[in-house]
């Protein structure tokens, strides 16, 4: 389920790059002209490079991938190393496979996993009211870096992230960094992005079918 939280985070991080672009002057003026950037995308695209430190491992976790946001709700995040996974999270399911194997998940049936996936999916679009009801929220800029802080304000994502930190330098998006409660951090930064991205529908066919237990290689 974290997984699926950061993921999602990561596509948020996309959309607020987008929003830095689009505003003016540089940098963002505001938390609102920055979410007033994130409505109307189509689409976006981009590579990422995920390093995690869990505090029971001597080294970080790297892993590298690429993720896919469609408005208002479909999510693709696939890697490639150190091991092939699949998330993709559609409306109210979201299913996942690795090497492994996975499932398709129906979240109706499970309230937990439903409460993480409509924290994140208020994220996506815009909505500076609803943002706020759920995270407690620190917006900072200067002539040349702008920050966003977002810190749960419920559980059960109170009781797992302690905060997530969106940073960006003039028009661009830099880094996001995911701290939980128990003391890991997760580090994203992102490569070749492409916003604005207008999918086939052929394409989004295939990036949002949902993963299935006998299905092949992720």
């Amino acid at each position: 389920m974290r997984q699926c939280f950061a993921a999602a985070l990561a596509g948020l991080a996309l959309l607020l790059a987008r929003g830095a672009a689009a505003a003016e002057p540089e940098p963002p003026p505001s938390l609102e002209a920055l979410m007033a950037g994130m409505a109307g995308t189509s689409g976006v695209e981009a590579r990422f490079v995920e390093t995690k430190e869990i505090a029971l491992l001597a080294k970080p976790i790297q892993t590298r991938g690429t993720i896919v946001f469609v408005p208002p709700d479909r999510l693709a995040r696939t890697t490639t190393e150190p091991s092939r996974t699949r998330l993709v999270i559609v409306g109210d399911r979201f299913g996942f496979r690795d090497e492994a194997g996975g499932d398709a998940v129906d979240l109706s049936a499970n309230p937990l996993a439903r409460e993480f996936v409509t924290n994140f999916i208020v994220l996506f679009n815009g909505d500076l009211a609803a943002l706020q009801a759920r995270y407690d929220t620190e917006f900072h800029a200067d002539a040349s870096h702008w920050s966003l802080v977002l810190r749960p304000r419920g559980r059960p994502l109170s009781d797992l992230i302690e905060r997530v930190t969106l940073t960006g330098a003039g028009r661009e998006m830099t880094a996001m960094e995911l701290r939980e409660t128990d003391g890991d951090r997760t580090a994203t930064r992102f490569e070749d992005v492409r916003v604005d991205r207008r999918f086939t529908p052929e394409e989004l066919e295939r990036l949002f079918a949902m993963p299935t237990a006998n299905a092949g290689a992720p």
